[in-house]
């Protein structure tokens, strides 16, 4: 069975204080699938084993795609394995949740191929387990995602977006950008609603007026190279230009294909990975 596992960029970004609970940040981020992509391929077998090609440094057993085999196979009781080759594309630690995309989509197909019969909720549940990411990839459609990433709500994206994506060599834990984060004392937050209603109507100026991320107040100071990345792809016709997740990726808004490209060709000695991508649109 091939899968296909989809990165993803938030178009916004907002994080709350630390929750004194339970150690979690709280978050509100609008979340869209993009046609970069790795593949999951999926066989039966009578154990658990994964294969990356390119080859994943790190022990294999910490592997997202590993442990939702290993998750699954607990919670169902079933008995048999799986043989995990992952294709990868997505850049590691990108800000493009490449880990996440793989977890996610091993927990369906698998669900499949092993004739579990789990609804969508179910393995929704079990997602968030394995990353506060994950869950947002067992439907892998455009959302608002809150909580701690396991409240996943169905957007209206009708219209895909032309985008023009770049990973810079720049190293980042993403523990480490929260843990700056909360020493902020003050935070510009995006205005999620603004770009909600103009994804809604495939105002492409309306989207790429309207976004943020709260991590680049922690990033681009920190990092000039971001910063200089998205300079870039404005002044080269990007119709807005935003960070990723916790970066390091960054994304620019094109108007169209051929515009993207031109993005691209302006930008590609500023990062080792460049591409032009789509967005996936709502179902």
């Amino acid at each position: 069975m091939q899968v296909t596992s989809y990165a993803k960029v938030n178009l916004t970004l907002d994080v709350g204080a630390k929750r004194a609970t339970d150690g979690y940040h709280p978050v509100r981020t609008v979340m869209v699938p993009i046609t970069l992509a790795d593949e999951v391929s999926l066989e039966s077998a009578d154990f658990i084993q994964v294969y990356c090609e390119p080859d994943v440094a790190g022990d294999p057993e910490r592997n997202l795609a590993y442990r939702a085999a290993e998750l699954l196979r607990g919670e169902t009781g079933y008995t048999g394995g799986a043989l995990i080759r992952i294709r990868k594309r997505i850049p590691v630690a990108g800000g493009l949740a490449g880990g996440s995309t793989n977890g996610a989509a091993t927990l369906v197909g698998l669900n499949q191929l092993w004739g579990l019969g789990l609804p969508e909720e179910r393995l929704t549940a079990l997602a968030i387990r394995l990353g506060s990411d994950v869950p947002f990839f067992v439907p892998s459609r455009p959302a608002l995602v809150t909580g701690i990433g396991e409240v996943v709500q169905p957007i209206t994206a009708p219209e895909p977006l032309w985008l023009v994506l770049a990973t810079p060599a720049v190293a980042k834990s993403t523990g480490g950008v929260y843990a700056l984060f909360d020493e902020l004392t003050e935070v510009e937050r995006p205005d999620t609603e603004a770009l909600l209603a103009a994804l809604a109507t495939g105002d492409v100026k309306g989207v790429a007026n309207s976004l943020g991320n709260v991590f680049e107040q922690v990033m681009l100071p920190r990092h000039p190279e971001i910063g200089a990345l998205k300079a870039a792809m404005l002044e080269a016709g990007a119709l807005g230009a935003l960070m990723s997740g916790a970066g390091p990726s960054v994304f620019g808004v094109a108007k169209d294909q051929a515009a993207a490209e031109r993005i691209q060709a302006a930008i590609t000695a500023l990062a080792p990975f460049a591409t032009v991508v789509q967005t996936l649109a709502s179902p």
